[in-house]
């Protein structure tokens, strides 16, 4: 067959390429867990076989295979041309595609906190505020065609000076609860939440300091810096069984990675110029966007003759099923948990707070996209509360008394979307930690 030497030296260019890529991704795969590179890999692997094929073949085949290198070569100057210009007038690329103008779209319980806490950890901006409907905005944010939350009133939400719930005027308590989103739950007044409930049950200050997308790490830096007051006796670590420990095994990855190098992660938001992971990006998330209004029902709640329209997300695992980071991690993080109480004179509780599914399960029709049909409630709670036991931390599960009044039809989860309590759920949890710390 007829070969062009111009040719078959692009095609043998496009088997080097091929294979270099292919190596550099079957390298992140191995290296990293990045299952998603397995196809590309394969792909560049392939294209590197066919091209160096038609280098000794040449013909139709080299022909071919050597232009759609040329496309390559040229659509790869391009954007390295592009990307070149981009960097140099500092495009921001998160302020064009508005990421900054969709995340603020949101109240402030549903965005990441941004304000640095201690080595690696965060609260909410010192004194912010934030008015609306909090899970109609949701909804509405999401392209939600989900008729719920209508009776949802107005609300005020306001932040202390240290970044948390807590009036600026609490300036002691005997109780300090730390803990993540179920915690902070900013879609509903204070003396609704579980804390505000407790503190009205016991008749004493109970000091919130919840927030959203934190581990346990975080919960026990919160403790320390904040936790502490002249009548404060008791601790209360409010673990939730739904993504603590993956969040356990992320702020450990961060605090060694600071200890080690002294990098510090950030939540702003990024000015991002680079035009390729712009592209990228988009690419990604492409299956993500909703283009178009949708339910998120996936499952109905029997109440009785009555189903309510409910979504199921978490489902938390056995403990075959945890991976040995994340078993570490709890420890370590139970550990730094009860020295962190005894250091300041509180007694250590921890407070086992169930998601949705797990409440709810044997009570619900599944529908369409319901994940992970076949789950079955798992020995996590036991793990943990062995774990307690084993460090003398006093253990309060909230389970039964939510499944209590899930058995009677009552609903103790916001229905769509939203994996949290609502306002009946919050008062269960609410006695349930009162009477554990009255005791």
């Amino acid at each position: 067959m007829v070969t062009s030497p111009a040719n078959q030296r692009l095609c043998y260019l496009g088997a080097l390429g091929g294979l270099t890529g292919s190596a550099v991704l079957w390298h992140r795969l191995v290296t990293l867990g990045a299952d998603q590179w397995a196809m590309p890999a394969q792909c560049l692997a392939g294209f590197a076989f066919l091209s160096f094929i038609a280098a000794r073949r040449g013909g139709w085949l080299q022909a071919l295979v050597s232009g759609a290198v040329r496309l390559g070569l040229t659509t790869s100057i391009t954007f390295g041309l592009a990307e070149l210009a981009c960097r140099a007038m500092k495009l921001d690329f998160n302020e064009l595609l508005g990421a900054r103008k969709a995340n603020e779209a949101f109240p402030i319980y549903f965005r990441l906190p941004t304000h640095p806490s201690g080595e690696v950890f965060f609260t909410r901006t010192p004194g912010a505020t934030w008015t609306g409907k909090p899970l109609q905005t949701l909804l509405k944010n999401h392209r939600s065609t989900d008729v719920t939350y209508t009776d949802e009133k107005e609300l005020t939400l306001r932040y202390s000076q240290e970044g948390f719930r807590n009036p600026d005027s609490l300036t002691d308590w005997q109780v300090a609860v730390v803990g993540d989103s179920f915690t902070e739950s900013g879609y509903l007044p204070e003396d609704q939440i579980f804390t505000g409930i407790a503190a009205a049950k016991l008749g004493k200050p109970v000091k919130n300091l919840g927030i959203t997308d934190t581990g346990n790490f975080a919960h026990v830096h919160y403790l320390e810096t904040y936790g502490a007051a002249p009548s404060c006796k008791t601790a209360v670590l409010a673990f939730f069984e739904g993504n603590d420990l993956s969040d356990n095994v992320h702020e450990a990855e961060a605090l060694d990675l600071y200890q080690r190098v002294g990098e510090r992660p950030s939540h702003d938001i990024p000015v991002q110029p680079s035009l390729l992971r712009a592209v990228w990006n988009l690419l990604r998330d492409f299956k993500k966007l909703r283009l178009s209004e949708r339910s998120y029902a996936n499952a109905w709640f029997q109440a009785g003759s009555q189903e309510i329209p409910v979504t199921i997300a978490d489902a938390p695992p056995r403990m075959t099923q945890l991976t040995l980071e994340e078993r570490k991690a709890l420890a370590s993080a139970l550990d730094r948990y009860l020295a962190a109480a005894q250091k300041h004179g509180m007694e250590p509780c921890l407070l086992y707070l169930p998601c949705k599914r797990r409440v709810l399960h044997g009570h619900l029709r599944q529908g369409q996209d319901y994940p992970e049909p076949n789950w079955e409630p798992g020995d996590l709670p036991q793990h943990v509360a062995a774990e307690c036991q084993r460090r003398g931390i006093r253990y309060l599960d909230a389970t039964p008394a939510l499944r209590q009044a899930t058995a009677q039809g009552v609903l103790t989860f916001n229905p769509i979307y939203d994996t949290h309590f609502n306002a009946e759920g919050h008062r269960i949890v609410g006695e349930v930690l009162a009477g554990g710390v009255a005791r």
